[in-house]
């Protein structure tokens, strides 16, 4: 914005009356540009991850925690109804060491000849010392009694002269790729335990080659997502090759899947190729391109609402902003507590009160921030205060805001597809990013094994081991 020349005391006076208006006039229109920028600055300070889409990271030191628990909220410790992980006496031990009595007895016979029974038993469990474990694979050779000779014939995934075995490359890869230690740190890794020191390359060629050999696997888990009745989205920000690119992921309580692409909205997600098929709920965040899909039923995050109710509540200090919050708060309640009590859906009156409350938020905060009018005809659609463009949003996506209450098998929130992208900020931190597409490409094909196995109880390891035969 260009700055007025300050004019001086001598040019003021010999302004006109009209002159002088006409200044002040100019003046207070440039005090309210200038204002409208400073509120729109504030506005963008005073956002944090819990009342925007900002992520927690950005909060810096003025990070507090998502839900403050207030005193006597909940005591210490395990709460009800906590699944306890504690170690279970193993009916079978691999080694079972005794500790017998030696002497005599007060009365001097030898507690040798007495009868002897099992006391108290404890158990330590703790893993075998690291050990390489070298096999030579030897190829006979016979020759007949007519001189023909022949050979034995090696494995096909035996590589010539010396290789590393498949547990040792899965366990390395999943290093990587599953717990995002750095390609240096896990051979040294290696190196530390069994005393062999795989190159950054070799890893790096292992990671592509799991990756190939689980494509199948990776297919078979886009085809589950794709057929479910629901699932969650979400996409985020990552580097390849030096430049932004785009990490989609679609989320089950029982699989994920994770794509790259160049592109953000309609052509990352038909390139990813689930949406186009999927005829379920499909839970996101209200990115645009995602209403594309219209043979899809839209469930919009309610965690994402929240936060920017939170907001207006904050800077506004107006009724709806509040009162809509308990709003969506009484209804996850309300539902959570009929799921407790086995029931399949809330009472048509429960249904009723919510949206009636939910209507009578939305238009009583519609009245306080109404439609801004074009101020000429040429210009197009005027721009609206932000707490209006919400409300519309609310108003018009009604249906898709309470479609948890309607359907008890739709979740509240998009938290399983955002907690899937978290894991891959945790690389990024590691790794900075990729150096190439291929890398992003196998990385997503290796991260959807290994968290789908995690989601039904397999070992991920198992997974990568059977890759590399």
């Amino acid at each position: 914005m260009n700055q007025l020349p300050r004019p001086t005391r001598e040019i003021l006076e010999q302004l006109s009356h009209a002159e002088l208006v006409e200044l002040v006039l100019t003046l207070f229109d440039r005090l309210d540009q200038l204002t409208a920028r400073v509120n729109e600055l504030e506005a963008q300070v005073n956002k944090n991850s819990k009342n925007s889409h900002k992520p927690p990271s950005s909060d810096g030191l003025k990070r507090q925690p998502a839900q403050p628990r207030q005193p006597g909220q909940r005591p210490k410790g395990g709460q009800p109804g906590h699944k306890g992980h504690s170690l279970v006496m193993h009916p079978s031990p691999d080694q079972v060491e005794y500790y017998g009595v030696t002497g005599h007895c007060e009365c001097g016979l030898p507690l040798t000849a007495a009868l002897t029974e099992t006391g108290e038993c404890r158990q330590q469990w703790d893993i075998p010392a690291p050990q390489i474990v070298v096999t030579e694979h030897r190829q006979l050779v016979c020759t007949c009694d007519c001189g023909k000779v022949h050979k034995g014939e090696f494995p096909a995934t035996l590589a010539p002269y010396i290789s590393y075995g498949a547990r040792l490359k899965a366990y390395t890869v999943g290093l990587v790729q599953g717990h995002f230690i750095s390609l240096s740190r896990a051979s040294e890794i290696v190196s530390d335990q069994y005393g062999v020191k795989p190159s950054d390359g070799s890893v790096q060629h292992w990671i592509r080659q799991a990756s190939e050999n689980l494509t199948t696997t990776y297919s078979a888990i886009q085809d589950t997502i794709s057929s479910s009745d629901v699932a969650n989205f979400d996409e985020s920000g990552m580097r390849a090759q030096g430049k932004t690119q785009w990490l989609h992921v679609a989320a089950t309580p029982e699989a994920i899947y994770y794509t790259t692409h160049a592109r953000r909205g309609y052509e990352a997600m038909t390139a990813a190729g689930i949406l186009p098929a999927f005829q379920g709920v499909a839970v996101h965040d209200h990115w645009k391109p995602y209403f594309r899909f219209e043979q899809v039923v839209h469930s919009l995050c309610g965690a994402h609402l929240l936060r920017e109710l939170n907001y207006f509540d904050e800077t506004l200090k107006h009724q709806w902003p509040a009162q809509l919050k308990q709003v969506l708060i009484d209804a996850k309640t309300a539902v959570a507590e009929a799921k407790d009590a086995q029931q399949t859906a809330l009472s048509p009156e429960q249904m009723a009160e919510l949206e009636q409350r939910y209507d009578q938020w939305v238009n009583h905060g519609l009245l306080i921030f109404p439609e801004q009018p074009k101020t000429s005809p040429k210009q197009g659609k005027a721009k609206q205060d932000p707490a209006r463009n919400l409300l519309c949003r609310l108003r018009d996506f009604k249906d898709s805001v309470l479609r948890f209450i309607q359907r008890f098998d739709v979740p509240f929130d998009n938290n399983l597809a955002e907690r899937a992208v978290r894991p891959v900020k945790v690389k990024l931190k590691v790794a900075g990013g990729f150096r190439a597409i291929g890398g992003a490409e196998a990385f997503c094909v290796l991260r959807s094994v290994w968290e789908t196995d995690k989601l039904q109880g397999r070992n991920p390891f198992e997974s990568l081991r059977a890759a590399f035969g």
